[in-house]
C-alpha cells in the first residue's frame, strides 16, 4: 500500500504535465542561489511557497523572513533582433531622409532596407517578447506553520510590426519625397570586377520577381523603374552599384551591402511583395502590447506526518487579489499620451479575488531507511491547483483577450542529497509546460545547485551558493549561471543571490563603447530573523 501512494502520485504528475500556467517565480535569494532548485530543500519559512510539506521535516527555523526580488529575460530571440536593427539604425536614418527628400537609392541603403525588413518580420515570430517578474513578501514561521504575504508581479511586453505599411514611396503631405534611382550613370557599365560580381550578386538575389516587388515598393508600379531605364533586375544592381561608386563608396563597402542583400532577399521579398503602392511607413501601426498581472497571496501554509516516518503532506489555503493589466501603444504613430504608456497599462487594470490552494509532499527518505547514503530527499508541489480566474480588463477584452485571466496549476518536483551536514545537492524539474505573459513562449525549468555551509556553529555561518538553470521548453535556451551568499549571525541572516544568462548580445552605447547585454537576468535579497 505505500509503494502504491508513492506510483499514484507519480502517475498524477505525470498527467498534469501537459497543463499551462504561470511560469515559476523564485522566492528567495537562498533558492536563487542554488540554481532555483528548492523543492526538495524547502527549509524556513519561504518552504510555504516551495513546498508546505517541507514544513513538517524535523530540526526546520521558524521566524521572520522578508524576501524580495526581481528578474527579467528577452524572449524568443528578441535580444538578437534588436542587435541587428541597432546595427543598421545609422543607415536607416539616412534611408529615411532620402525618402523624405527624394535622395537616391544605393546598395547600402537597399542592404539596410532587406536587412530591416528581414528583422522586422522576425520579432512578429510567435514567442518574441520581454518579460519582468518581481516578488516580494512577509512571511512568518512558528513550527509547522506559517502565515504570509506575497506579492508577484509578471508582465510581458509583446511588439507587432506593421510590415504592409513600410513602402519607400511619397510620404504624404509632402512634395517630391519618395526614394528614386535617377542619377544620369546609372546604366554606365560599373567599373572594377568586385563591382560587376556585386552587381551580379543583387540581380541574382532580387530576380524578376523582387524586381517587380521593388519598383512598386518605390514608386508605386511593377513597372515604374523603367521610366529611368532600369528594366529588369540586372539592370537595378547595376544602377545601385553606379549610384553607390557616384557616392564615394569602396569596393569592399558595396560588396559588403550586395552579400547584405543576398542574405536578407529571401525573407524580406515574399513581405516586400504585401506592400501596396500607398503603404508608406508614416502609416504604420506597428505596435507594443503589455499584458500581465499582480498577484498577493494571503497564505496560512501547514504541515502533517503521513504513513512513513519523514513523509508529511502540506498545504497553502490562500485568498489571493489578482490585479490584471492591458495597454497597446501605437509605436510608430507617436499617438498623444505615449509617456502615459505604463499609467494606461495599471490605470485602466482590473482588480478582483479568488480563492488559492497548494499541495506538496515532502520525503525524508533515511527516516524510513536509514542504511541510505547522503540522506536523499524528494518533494513534489502543485501550486495553484484549483486554478482561480480573475478578470481582464475592458481593454483586454477588446483587443480579443479572453475575459478571465487563469492561474493554471503548476507542478515540480525536486531531489536534495547532503554528502555531509555542511553540504547540499539539490535539482527541481517544472512537470508543467508553463505559460508565460508573453505570448506563444514557454517556460518549464530544469534547476541545480549546491549550498556549503563555510564557519558552520549555531552563532555564525557563511552560506555559499551556485546553480544553473535552463528553459527546457525552448529548444534555443541557453543556460543561465546563479550564485549567492548568506551572512548568518546568532538569529539575523542576510543573504543575496542572482543570475546571469550565458546568452548575451553586444550593442554600442551612445560614447561608441560595446556593451554586452544578457538574455535574462535576476537578483534577489532577504533579511530574516530565525530562531
Amino acid at each position: 500500500m505505500k509503494n502504491s501512494f508513492f506510483i499514484l502520485f507519480a502517475s498524477a504528475a505525470l498527467l498534469v504535465s501537459p497543463l499551462s500556467a504561470e511560469s515559476w517565480q523564485i522566492l528567495g535569494p537562498q533558492a536563487l542561489g542554488m540554481g532555483g532548485a528548492f523543492t526538495a530543500v524547502a527549509k524556513g519559512n519561504l518552504a510555504q511557497h516551495w513546498n508546505p510539506g517541507g514544513l513538517g521535516q524535523e530540526k526546520n527555523v521558524s521566524g521572520f523572513q522578508m524576501p524580495i526580488g526581481g528578474r527579467f529575460e528577452f524572449t524568443g530571440g528578441l535580444l538578437g533582433d534588436a542587435r541587428n536593427l541597432s546595427n543598421i539604425d545609422s543607415r536607416y536614418e539616412a534611408l529615411q531622409s532620402a525618402q523624405k527628400s527624394g535622395g537616391g537609392m544605393d546598395t547600402d541603403k537597399m542592404a539596410a532596407f532587406f536587412q530591416g525588413v528581414a528583422a522586422l518580420d522576425s520579432l512578429n515570430r510567435p514567442g518574441k517578447g520581454a518579460l519582468i517578474d518581481m516578488n516580494a513578501g512577509v512571511n512568518i514561521k512558528i513550527n509547522k506553520f506559517v502565515l504570509s504575504v506575497n506579492n508577484y508581479i509578471s508582465i510581458g511586453a509583446t511588439p507587432f510590426v506593421d510590415t504592409s505599411n513600410i513602402g519607400l514611396g511619397g510620404v504624404s503631405g509632402v512634395p517630391g519625397s519618395g526614394v528614386v534611382i535617377s542619377s544620369a550613370n546609372v546604366l554606365a557599365p560599373v567599373g572594377s570586377a568586385a563591382q560587376q560580381n556585386a552587381a551580379t550578386a543583387i540581380a541574382s538575389a532580387i530576380g524578376a520577381g523582387g524586381y517587380s516587388t521593388i519598383s512598386q515598393v518605390i514608386c508605386g508600379s511593377p513597372t515604374c523603374l523603367s521610366a529611368n531605364g532600369i528594366g529588369d533586375a540586372a539592370q537595378l544592381g547595376n544602377a545601385l552599384v553606379n549610384v553607390a561608386v557616384t557616392a564615394g563608396a569602396s569596393d569592399s563597402q558595396i560588396t559588403d551591402a550586395a552579400t547584405a542583400i543576398s542574405l536578407n532577399a529571401p525573407v524580406a521579398l515574399p513581405v516586400l511583395a504585401i506592400v501596396a503602392s500607398t503603404s508608406s511607413y508614416a502609416n504604420n501601426a506597428s505596435n507594443l502590447t503589455l499584458r500581465g498581472a499582480s498577484f498577493t497571496e494571503l497564505a496560512l501554509g501547514f504541515s502533517k506526518s503521513l504513513f512513513l516516518p519523514g513523509l508529511a503532506v502540506g498545504v497553502n489555503l490562500k485568498v489571493i487579489q489578482g490585479n490584471v493589466g492591458y495597454a497597446k501603444f501605437q509605436v510608430l504613430q507617436k499617438e498623444a499620451g505615449a509617456s502615459n504608456f505604463y499609467k494606461d497599462f495599471t490605470g485602466g487594470s482590473k482588480t478582483s479575488l479568488q480563492p488559492g490552494l497548494d499541495l506538496g509532499v515532502y520525503f525524508d527518505m533515511n527516516k524510513t531507511w536509514d542504511f541510505l547514503p547522503m540522506r536523499p530527499r524528494v518533494g513534489a508541489v502543485g501550486r495553484n491547483i484549483n486554478r482561480p480566474k480573475f478578470d481582464q480588463p475592458s481593454t483586454a477584452i477588446a483587443a480579443g483577450e479572453s475575459s478571465k485571466y487563469a492561474l493554471d496549476p503548476q507542478v515540480r518536483m525536486g531531489l536534495a542529497l547532503s554528502p555531509f551536514n555542511f553540504w547540499t545537492l539539490a535539482a527541481d524539474v517544472d512537470l508543467t509546460n508553463n505559460a508565460t505573459a508573453v505570448p506563444g513562449f514557454k517556460s518549464r525549468m530544469f534547476n541545480a545547485g549546491t549550498e556549503i555551509n563555510v564557519f558552520n556553529r549555531s552563532w555564525l555561518n557563511i552560506p555559499l551558493r551556485a546553480g544553473l538553470m535552463k528553459n527546457i521548453a525552448a529548444s534555443n535556451s541557453r543556460v543561465a549561471y546563479t550564485a549567492g551568499a548568506g551572512f548568518n549571525f546568532l538569529h539575523v541572516i542576510v543573504d543575496l543571490g542572482g543570475s546571469l544568462s550565458a546568452e548575451t548580445e553586444s550593442f554600442k552605447d551612445d560614447k561608441g563603447a560595446t556593451q554586452k547585454i544578457p538574455a535574462n537576468a535576476s537578483l534577489a535579497a532577504q533579511l530574516a530573523f530565525l530562531f
